[in-house]
């Protein structure tokens, strides 16, 4: 039976791994809207991760997922957002995460402005490398959402 201290110890390294799960996933769409690819892809997966998403296609494999998404936002400029993330540990190493996602993506084509938004979830999987936490599985469950309107002018204000 593990000691008092050895179980306060067991506790604290678990929301260490919290915190550290956390700030990859930040990395990971901090690095994927700022279009620093490569560093995504070398920060934020293992070697033969898997990523999958429900409307845009299935890639296996760092260097796959990395020249995809490249190829896909190009000169998009992007804003994704995830919250109230759900962690659960598999494992000494391994974990999986949900994440609730916001996003909105826009770029020109034919000459007209594009606008892509949309809300949904990532269901993840981690795993503990000798380079910290990675991604070794991520699904995008997302479904897109009618470009937000935009008004040219204030409506009348009633009292």
């Amino acid at each position: 039976m593990p000691s008092p201290t050895d179980a306060v110890a067991a506790q604290v390294q678990r929301l260490i791994d919290i915190e550290e799960i956390k700030a990859l996933k930040y990395r990971y769409i901090r690095l994927v809207d700022a279009h620093r690819f490569e560093e995504w892809g070398e920060s934020c997966f293992t070697a033969d991760c898997h990523l999958s998403t429900n409307d845009l296609g299935t890639w296996t494999g760092r260097a796959e997922i990395v020249a995809a998404v490249r190829r896909g936002y190009g000169s998009a400029k992007t804003i994704h957002q995830v919250h109230m993330p759900e962690i659960t540990f598999t494992g000494a190493d391994s974990a999986t995460g949900i994440w609730a996602l916001s996003d909105y993506a826009t770029w020109i084509a034919d000459g007209k402005q594009v606008i892509d938004w949309g809300l949904g979830r990532y269901e993840d999987n981690y795993v503990r490398t000798g380079e910290g936490w990675r991604i070794s599985r991520t699904v995008l469950l997302r479904e897109t959402l009618p470009a937000p309107n935009r008004c040219a002018s204030t409506p009348d204000k009633t009292d």
